[in-house]
């Protein structure tokens, strides 16, 4: 099984969006899986800040680099730790 690591970026204005994209995620999965192929969405929700050791925002960011997808949904604005996980995509400071 070929496991493929998304992380899905947004601003919190956004959480319909995200959701959405997450039950198609979910939906292509079913399909792919006869093809060998998963899709592991990683969104910032499935992190507890109660077990961080460090800012919340460093484990995203270490998240992302440790995904090969990279997904970013904005509308009228992006938050400035949605900026922050685009630039740690590129290591851009």
């Amino acid at each position: 099984m070929q496991k493929i690591k998304l992380f899905l970026a947004s601003s919190s204005e956004l959480e319909n969006d995200r959701k959405e994209f997450e039950i198609f995620i979910n939906r292509k999965n079913k399909e792919w899986v006869a093809q060998e192929v998963f899709l592991e969405l990683v969104v910032w929700e499935d992190f507890l800040d109660a077990v961080s050791k460090t800012r919340l925002q460093e484990e995203y960011n270490q998240a992302i680099k440790g995904c090969e997808l990279f997904v970013m949904l904005f509308f009228t604005k992006v938050g400035q730790y949605t900026e922050e996980e685009f630039y740690s995509v590129f290591n851009i400071d």
